[in-house]
């Protein structure tokens, strides 16, 4: 099954504590189930919420992390030609 693709417009309306997407590395992921146990805490992610975290998140994590804790969480793909 193919990834939906998701606009970057669309990831922007997902920005509260009750509704968070951010986008990594061109993938978009549903974050506000994991806000709670994020262990930096949920304001570290809500500052990017909306938004492309990918810079923001290499910077603080190895790359193994996503593979192995993002899955779950990810609803699709950034949409080919979106802005990050």
């Amino acid at each position: 099954m193919a990834d939906k693709a998701i606009a970057m417009s669309e990831v922007a309306r997902h920005k509260s504590k009750d509704d968070c997407w951010v986008a990594i590395d061109g993938k978009v992921f549903d974050v506000t189930k994991f806000l709670d146990d994020h262990p930096g805490g949920k304001k570290a992610i809500l500052i990017y919420a909306g938004k492309d975290a990918t810079e923001q998140f290499m910077m603080m994590h190895r790359p193994e992390i996503l593979k192995k804790y993002g899955e779950e969480f990810r609803v699709g793909v950034v949409k080919n030609g979106a802005k990050l």
